[in-house]
């Protein structure tokens, strides 16, 4: 990587469409957290790469930041999204600085690619609050995880997922 020498074309070579993936892969390994979230929104960014960039621990707003652009990436591969359902359990519990990680585990809950197994350990863990999965419970598309969320320990989730059901059947019959 010795071709970039600032922090800014690190960045810019990593947001670049006509970045290649072997490049994307070298711009991974950069010092700068920055690239490495840049590295992670990008279409071209290979599933081996992806899964190198899941950080150890996600408590960080840049490793929050990180968790989110993977778990949106198309890419990620299911072992990776299950590695990051582990790893964000600690972070969905309403703490705070905790907004990326609360975002990064909706966005893992709305993929169509994360187990229903691992969701479903996710969100029966007693440190994930409430107000995580009532998100989850108006925020997914995904019948399966709104049906297992008819059956929250919350009546204030169970009402919002019933809700959220209805209006899938509503969209649905238009």
């Amino acid at each position: 990587m010795p071709r970039y020498h600032t922090p800014k074309e690190y960045l810019d070579a990593a947001r670049s469409p006509e970045t290649s993936s072997e490049e994307l892969r070298d711009l991974a390994t950069s010092p700068y957290d920055f690239v490495a979230i840049a590295v992670a929104q990008h279409p071209n960014t290979e599933s081996d790469v992806l899964a190198a960039l899941v950080p150890a621990t996600i408590r960080s707003w840049n490793d929050q930041s990180l968790a989110v652009a993977i778990a949106q990436h198309p890419r990620t591969p299911i072992d990776v999204l299950e590695t990051l359902a582990e790893r964000l359990a600690p972070v969905l519990d309403n703490g705070r600085d905790n907004h990326m990680g609360f975002k990064a585990g909706v966005v893992l809950c709305c993929n169509p690619k994360t187990p229903l197994q691992c969701i479903a350990t996710l969100l029966h863990s007693e440190s994930v609050a409430m107000q995580f999965r009532k998100v989850v419970a108006r925020e997914t598309p995904r019948r399966d995880v709104l049906e297992l969320l008819l059956n929250d320990r919350s009546e204030t989730v169970r009402k919002q997922a019933q809700k959220r059901l209805d209006a899938l059947d509503a969209g649905e019959k238009s």
